[in-house]
């Protein structure tokens, strides 16, 4: 195993890169992440960074990277502070690469789910972890929405986006997919008339959840579709669009899969 001891080494000057951008490859931190991705598969993971206290607490951990003959390289801990986003790092780091980047590796989808420029990385990583809670097959994210990939989203999304393909994409490739595969598009509207509980989940669709303020955006309103709101009763007026997400999708998987015959 290497060994790393200094934040200059040319290792960990990618791994500052690799933060900047979040894009091409990921690096996230944390001992459910890393366990997660392991078992992924849409990620490749490339590297694992762990430190002597680490591999004294969690030598069984250890034994699993060895078995998957992932690289496993030790850092010092002035090391993993320099790397880590958290006041008490859990000692183990990773880098990955998502093996799904495009719309074209999707195959006949029959549920969707479009994020429109959320911008929040807390909101967009708990969408992602409703949508694969919930059986979508991919989400979608427009320009102008954070960085899914982010380590906030990453960890909102509580490893979730480890098992289900999020790719970005435009709104003139939403329209040519939705087309393609002849998905009902649904747009979540606080002004629209119909109830999310009167809408027909059933058929093969791509449900839309906008910005926080502005809602799903013109663009994507000017492709046919169909639209709906959650009905409450309290005085707010409206949820938080995570929330909203959660209780929409969950509404979706309750019709496909949980209705009773």
């Amino acid at each position: 195993m290497k060994w790393i001891q200094s934040p200059e080494n040319p290792l960990i000057k990618e791994i500052k890169k690799i933060k900047e951008t979040q894009r091409r490859k990921i690096f996230f931190e944390g001992v459910h992440l890393v366990e997660t991705s392991l078992v992924s598969d849409y990620v490749f993971t490339e590297k694992v960074f762990v430190t002597e206290k680490f591999i004294e607490k969690q030598k069984k951990f250890l034994e699993i990277l060895q078995e998957k003959k992932i690289p496993v390289i030790i850092i010092s801990e002035k090391v993993a502070k320099t790397i880590s986003d958290t006041v008490t790092p859990q000692g183990v780091f990773a880098i990955a690469d998502f093996k799904i980047k495009n719309i074209n590796d999707l195959s006949n989808p029959t549920f969707i789910v479009i994020a429109d420029r959320i911008q929040d990385p807390g909101n967009i990583g708990t969408i992602i972890r409703a949508a694969e809670a919930f059986g979508a097959e991919a989400v979608l994210v427009t320009p102008g929405t954070c960085n899914p990939f982010s380590n906030k989203a990453l960890r909102a999304s509580a490893g979730s986006i480890f098992f289900l393909p999020v790719i970005k994409i435009t709104v003139k490739e939403i329209e040519e997919f939705v087309s393609k595969y002849r998905l009902n598009l649904v747009i979540t509207d606080l002004k629209a008339t119909m109830s999310s509980f009167n809408m027909d989940f059933t058929k093969p669709l791509a449900i839309v959840f906008g910005n926080e303020s502005k809602g799903v955006s013109q663009d994507l309103r000017a492709i046919k579709h169909t639209s709906c709101k959650i009905p409450h009763k309290g005085k707010a007026e409206s949820l938080n669009v995570a929330m909203a997400a959660t209780a929409i999708l969950y509404e979706i998987l309750r019709q496909r899969f949980l209705k009773s015959p």
